[in-house]
């Protein structure tokens, strides 16, 4: 009879124990976004309760358009922000069927992407540095900053999420991380460790990609695009700041809803052929006669059937309305507001206020409307549409806010608007 040496019997259990729990972890770590549990309302950004360590072995995938300024002056704003959009697209897409967190910023994007996605997200985000280039002529800056470079220099990167819809949940970032990979991708000299500049092999799929609607008529008399940053303290007194932000603008504004920039009502498709352009460039390289009719056509469908309930048609608006990130958290507060030049100028007194004691930095633009982009998982089941402020939005109020935070010393408005014009 054959006999068996205890130790290794122990020895073998022992060895596949640990392989079993590395496989777990593997498996946590890919899946740690999926399975956070959302919250339900903008002000819950405060509590560090929600927020959950990004892996170390994560990266964080960044894109900027460079000139955004410029571009905006000469009218491409909306190219900017397709540009922006269509990276996001890229990388999910990349790594379907992965749920991870990112977030939309104007004129550029954030996306946290696992180690080994590394080849096809670099792939992805060079593919749309060249699209960004041939179809608009845009420089787009595009690159990857390990989470663990972030945590060694001493921060964090903490994420969670707010359900948007039913379907739709929208990841909010916290531990200023992410504004610190923004600061070392964009360093004239370390930063080209990051920065992906040459690849012979690279392709995208944006498929998903959408630009449809007009642009949106506010709710009331203007649309603000607004952001804050918390500079004094502490992690908990930043906390304290944002919710002392949020509170003030909900009595200024009323509660999420009531500010919102958007009505069914207002919420129109666009039956201008030349608003399809930029989706025809992203998706089909060219923007042709041919490629736009067949826009035209399926908006024509589109619009028949909503207007006529067919299906699920009916509901489409809501759920769009639904789906929209016009409020929203990644280490700086980013809302999409519509209200009156009394209500602004009550919140621009008491940001003022924060901002002279050093507790704050913010940026606004003011505009008439809104304008949408938008991803499309699934028609009737999964889609996000990316909220900015026309005629400049996010990216003129980042320049604002970055006017007031160059400054050595507070300076007031009419200070800092003069100093910017004369940029």
């Amino acid at each position: 009879m054959m006999s068996i040496n205890i130790h290794d019997k122990l020895k073998t259990i022992t060895v596949r124990n640990v392989s079993n729990q590395l496989s777990e972890n593997a498996k946590y770590t890919m899946s740690f976004y999926a399975k956070i549990e959302p919250f339900d309302n903008i002000k819950a950004i405060t509590n560090p309760a929600h927020y959950h360590d990004v892996p170390m072995n994560w990266m964080i995938a960044m894109t900027d358009v460079r000139g955004s300024t410029r571009a905006i002056e000469n009218g491409q704003y909306k190219s900017v922000n397709a540009v922006a959009a269509s990276s996001i697209m890229a990388i999910l897409n990349a790594v379907a069927p992965l749920d991870i967190p990112y977030v939309f910023g104007g004129d550029g994007a954030t996306m946290l992407v696992p180690m080994t996605a590394m080849t096809v997200v670099r792939k992805a985000l060079f593919a749309t540095k060249v699209m960004a280039k041939e179809q608009f002529d845009l420089d787009l800056r595009v690159g990857i900053v390990p989470v663990g470079d972030v945590i060694a220099s001493g921060y964090k990167v903490r994420v969670a999420k707010l359900r948007l819809s039913e379907n739709v949940q929208q990841a909010v970032f916290a531990g200023g991380g992410l504004s610190l990979a923004e600061e070392m991708l964009k360093d004239p000299v370390n930063g080209q460790r990051y920065r992906i500049e040459e690849m012979a092999d690279h392709e995208a799929d944006f498929s998903g990609f959408e630009c449809r609607w007009s642009k949106i008529q506010g709710k009331y008399e203007e649309v603000m695009s607004l952001m804050v940053m918390a500079t004094e303290g502490d992690a908990q007194r930043h906390d304290e700041v944002y919710h002392e932000v949020l509170h003030t603008i909900e009595e200024i504004y009323g509660d999420s809803q009531n500010r919102h920039p958007m009505t069914l009502r207002n919420l129109k498709l666009a039956f201008n052929p030349m608003r399809y352009v930029q989706e025809a460039r992203v998706n089909q390289g060219k923007s042709g006669f041919k490629q736009l009719l067949i826009y035209f056509i399926k908006t024509l469908f589109a619009s028949y059937f909503m207007n006529r309930n067919v299906d699920r048609w009916g509901d489409y608006r809501g759920q769009v309305l639904q789906s929209t990130d016009n409020e929203k958290f990644d280490d700086t507060l980013r809302m999409i507001i519509s209200g009156n030049a009394s209500q602004r100028q009550q919140l621009s007194d008491y940001l003022d206020t924060r901002y002279l004691a050093g507790e704050l930095v913010y940026g606004h633009h003011i505009s008439k409307h809104s304008m949408m982009t938008c991803l499309i998982f699934d028609r009737f089941n999964k889609h996000v549409h990316f909220v900015d402020g026309a005629d400049g939005g996010y990216a003129l109020a980042a320049k604002e806010l970055k006017g007031r935070l160059k400054n050595n010393a507070p300076i007031s408005t009419n200070q800092l608007a003069s100093a910017i014009k004369q940029e």
